[in-house]
């Protein structure tokens, strides 16, 4: 892709799904099926850029995950190009947490961000991080992340440590219904996890009253009792949104 660093910046949220590889003097290097991206898909986003580009031969690079823009950040693996000046990001490591692939309920996760206050927040079954280290990149508060998979952990802490986070995103293994009262309570709760690890959040220790909540992972049937779970505890439905058959939620206190 060429162009000025001005007009690169501007497109830069189509050109992060065109898997950009590095800044070449006077464009940006990118690999649009790498990663074993869906061809057509990638030729709409191609069809999408107004820049001037020009196809590569080259071979294919290896990466581990797509790179992309959503809910403010660009999130990218240690082999992507780094963010333009201005663009908040987080560098992802490869792993075996959750949240790295562009799932819907990760997607929807990051897009309700904006619906929530600031504040400290837990990260309730953080899997990869992705939401602790775009909650904390954003400038919206420190994090609790905690997940039970100590492979989910492993990634998470280095994930945060690559993204320069690690003052701010605190890493942990625990289970969710073993968190202190004081980690629940008032903070702003990230919770994309099963129904399992929702409904072991409301066994958190004395009834805790999260300031405000995201909520995915879960399928309508799911999605309707664990909200009126949290609606008996003073949480009101501020948004609700679905793709496919998982839907999110975002919640405030009273």
């Amino acid at each position: 892709m060429s162009g000025d660093a001005a007009d690169l910046a501007a497109q830069f949220a189509v050109l992060a799904g065109l898997e950009p590889l590095a800044w070449v003097p006077g464009g940006l290097l990118v690999a649009p099926l790498a990663g074993g991206r869906d061809p057509a898909e990638q030729q709409a986003r191609l069809a999408a850029v107004t820049l001037p580009w020009r196809a590569d031969p080259g071979p294919v690079p290896p990466l581990p995950f797509p790179a992309a823009v959503g809910g403010g950040v660009y999130r990218r693996s240690p082999g992507h190009a780094p963010a333009p000046p201005g663009t908040p990001e987080v560098v992802l490591v490869d792993g075996e947490g959750f949240g790295l692939a562009e799932h819907a309920t990760t997607g929807m996760c990051l897009d309700f961000l904006a619906d929530l206050p600031d504040g400290p927040a837990l990260d309730a079954g953080c899997g990869s991080g992705i939401l602790a280290l775009a909650w904390a990149r954003l400038g919206r508060g420190p994090v609790l992340a905690v997940d039970l998979d100590p492979h989910a952990v492993t990634q998470a802490r280095e994930s945060a440590w690559a993204s320069g986070l690690d003052g701010l995103v605190s890493v942990r293994r625990a289970a969710l219904q073993s968190l202190a009262h004081d980690e629940v309570q008032g903070r702003v709760v990230l919770a994309n996890a099963p129904r399992v690890a929702q409904d072991a959040l409301l066994c958190a220790p004395d009834d805790p009253v999260p300031a405000a909540m995201v909520i995915s992972g879960l399928q309508e049937g799911a999605m309707d009792e664990v909200l009126e779970a949290w609606g008996r505890r003073g949480l009101a439905l501020q948004r609700r949104d679905a793709v496919g058959r998982w839907h999110a939620a975002a919640l405030r206190a009273h």
